[in-house]
């Protein structure tokens, strides 16, 4: 036989926890509100049945009295005509009686024709006599052994002289009110099922409006659970709600904003690791292939000077020579390459930078037909080594012409933000594809002809912004291409304009 255990129980999800509590919590409060209300309208009604019956007997009794004049023996029915007749205009009366003074019963009326069925009521004489002598009219409710209840009205008489001459007993019965009170029940009930239904659709309806968002929120949370840090959920709502979807959302595009970074920084040190076994290898070996390239150049270089200006082996010797002076440039690149210097770091005004960098270019004849233009818009300084940012711009320019193959525009712009100074060079040459704007900065990577390029040129250039703190990325251009250069301001002028002279000195 298997055995139920509680603690196996599928849990509720919060939409039906939120319509079992709310749905629960407005019945019991239609409950408790329409129980209230049947009972002070139960109160309300035996009051004035209490208050009816009160006037009822004060304006029956004189005439009573009348009628009987004093002779309270036993009647026939036949006799008692009259008396019905002028009492049955009251439909909750049952019966009635007199008492004398001392609380004797005089007389006892039959049943009315109404109550001809109701149980005998069985009387306490000491309970009446106490309420004859009280000399007052006096109310209270009888329950009846077979159900209901009757009220019993005693009303004194008295003689023209103020005597006190009897007393006399009405017994009304509750049966109208019971039945007002039966009917309102039923109609309450049914008021109570139409509005209890009404109650759990708007109950169904705020659970809904409450549970959604938060089934978005959750279904966004398993989205970048599984790595769709794109995921975004839309804001609505209440205050709360919203506040907390653009919360979720903020809190979605910081994570896609940090693994971007992260993978950039992943990506930085796969680099640097790989440009570091490429530097220990270099350093290993450059020696080794710089002394016997070395020996070759000098021996070419030697034999090319006593061969005759006609001999056709000099095109042989000078190629040997060429191509053993970029052996030469290979290594030199891949030990500039190793090396991690932190050079003569001071300011150095990037407008005067730039434009040493651009005197000493023009007169080669591959800047002699390119357009150079400089766009500064305040005066620019940053902390670094002079000759490596001048490396670093004299390979960029160079980059720039070749592509142009000597006749175009290159633009540099010079600018500054909270933390960093830039160069920007654009030159408007055929572009880079956009696939290979990183990988260009990667060893031995070249989109040149093979034999005018050794593909360190970028490699070097970032190792060496790098170096420096700063950045040297690519630019987004649909036309041309574009490289920026950031290197960091000094510590005074990070986070404001220091235009002036250093307050510390």
């Amino acid at each position: 036989m298997c055995r139920h255990d509680w603690r196996t129980r599928v849990p509720l999800s919060l939409a039906k926890k939120l319509f079992i509590s709310l749905g629960g919590t407005m019945i019991v409060l239609l409950v408790v509100v329409f129980t209230i209300l049947q009972q002070a309208q139960a109160q309300q009604w035996e009051a004035h049945l209490r208050e009816q019956s009160l006037s009822f007997a004060r304006f029956a009794t004189p005439e009573l009295l009348k009628l009987f004049r004093g002779d309270f023996a036993a009647r026939e029915a036949g006799e008692l005509s009259a008396v019905e007749d002028f009492l049955g205009f009251n439909p909750d009366l049952v019966e009635f009686s007199f008492y004398s003074p001392s609380g004797r019963r005089l007389f006892a009326s039959p049943r009315f024709p109404a109550y001809l069925d109701l149980e005998d009521i069985k009387d306490d004489p000491q309970e009446i006599r106490r309420r004859v002598q009280a000399l007052h009219p006096t109310q209270m409710t009888l329950q009846l052994v077979q159900g209901g209840r009757l009220l019993d009205v005693l009303v004194p008489a008295y003689g023209p002289t103020g005597q006190h001459l009897v007393s006399v007993r009405y017994l009304l019965s509750y049966a109208g009110v019971d039945r007002r009170l039966a009917a309102m029940r039923h109609s309450f009930l049914q008021l109570l099922a139409v509005v209890a239904v009404v109650s759990l659709l708007a109950v169904a309806l705020v659970t809904r409006g409450i549970t959604r968002p938060v089934r978005r929120l959750t279904d966004g949370a398993l989205q970048i659970a599984r790595g769709d840090l794109e995921t975004r959920i839309p804001v609505s709502g209440g205050a709360e709600i919203g506040e907390l979807a653009r919360t979720f959302n903020d809190m979605a595009g910081s994570l896609a904003t940090n693994r971007a970074e992260l993978l950039n920084a992943q990506q930085q040190v796969l680099q640097n690791e790989r440009l570091a076994a490429i530097g220990q290898m270099a350093a290993g070996i450059s020696h080794e292939i710089d002394n016997p390239v070395g020996v070759i150049l000098g021996y070419a270089e030697l034999l090319l000077e006593d061969l005759d200006a006609a001999d056709p082996q000099r095109d042989d010797v000078q190629a040997i020579i060429d191509e053993c002076r970029r052996c030469k440039r290979i290594t030199g690149g891949l030990l500039n390459l190793a090396r991690h210097r932190e050079g003569d770091r001071y300011e150095v005004d990037l407008l005067q930078l730039v434009d040493a960098v651009l005197g000493s270019l023009r007169p080669q004849a591959l800047f002699r037909h390119v357009a150079l233009k400089v766009e500064a818009h305040a005066e620019v300084s940053v902390v670094g080594d002079v000759e490596q940012l001048r490396q670093i711009l004299v390979n960029l320019l160079l980059n720039a012409a070749q592509a142009l193959r000597g006749e175009g525009k290159i633009f540099l712009r010079i600018y500054r933000d909270a933390a960093m100074g830039g160069v920007e060079i654009v030159d408007s040459g055929p572009g880079i594809p956009a696939k290979l704007r990183e990988k260009i900065f990667e060893p031995f990577f070249t989109t040149k002809p093979g034999g005018e390029g050794t593909g360190l040129g970028l490699a070097i250039c970032r190792r060496l912004a790098d170096d420096h703190g700063g950045r040297l990325t690519p630019l987004d251009l649909d036309e041309g291409a574009g490289f920026r250069l950031e290197i960091p301001l000094p510590a005074a002028e990070k986070c404001f304009d220091n235009n002036g002279s250093n307050s510390l000195g």
